[in-house]
């Protein structure tokens, strides 16, 4: 049984913080709380920007989210794969969503809540994104980050991302490669450990009806 021990470290803004990070969170969120993540995160983000080869950068594409957004997503991915799959039950398409989303409520919940979690990507030089995704395989295959049917390139690209992060102290979700986290209740399980020590952090400015 995993206990969540908040220790209460702050959330710092990526953009203020991590000065050689890019961050391309959606605008609804940047603008209203910032590209946020706890402290501890975002020194790692810049161990693992150090990490890289020269020449590429880190994008942060998802950091802490708020309760409503984190239902919109779940929402949205469950009139997705219902939109794909329709011969799957409803039970069937929540089976699935579940790999993919997380709950927004209670100790289950996303890791993006609690600040300790954050999708990213690499970009070159020149501000794209070093190629990750195969369009020969579906969603889930290719969200999969060791799928044995990735071509060989793919499989490079991902390695560099994998070495920085993990060298910095990241965990991965391996149903996506670009689900990285530390210190949440999905990182304590995912590393066999008893504490999370980082829950949701429910901003007082990050109120909606939901």
């Amino acid at each position: 049984m995993i206990i969540i021990r908040d220790n209460k470290e702050s959330l710092v803004d990526i953009r203020k913080v991590c000065p050689k990070i890019l961050v391309d969170i959606p605008e609804k969120i940047l603008k209203r709380y910032g590209a946020l993540v706890r402290k501890t995160v975002a020194k790692m983000l810049n161990r693992a920007q150090r990490n890289l080869p020269t020449g590429l950068r880190l994008l942060v594409g998802e950091a802490w989210r708020p309760a409503w957004y984190q239902k919109q997503i779940y929402e949205g991915f469950i009139k997705r794969f219902s939109k794909k799959y329709p011969k799957w039950s409803e039970k069937r398409v929540l089976e699935e969503v579940n790999k993919y989303v997380a709950s927004w409520k209670g100790k289950y919940s996303s890791g993006h809540m609690s600040g300790g979690a954050v999708d990213v990507r690499i970009v070159d030089k020149n501000g794209r994104k070093i190629p990750m995704k195969s369009k020969k395989l579906n969603y889930q295959e290719s969200a999969e980050t060791y799928n044995k049917n990735l071509p060989p390139y793919i499989k490079r690209n991902r390695q560099i991302l994998i070495d920085a992060m993990r060298k910095a102290g990241f965990s991965n979700y391996p149903k996506e490669f670009w689900h990285w986290s530390y210190g949440d209740y999905w990182w304590a399980k995912r590393n066999k450990r008893k504490v999370a020590i980082y829950g949701a952090v429910d901003l007082k400015n990050a109120e909606n009806d939901y």
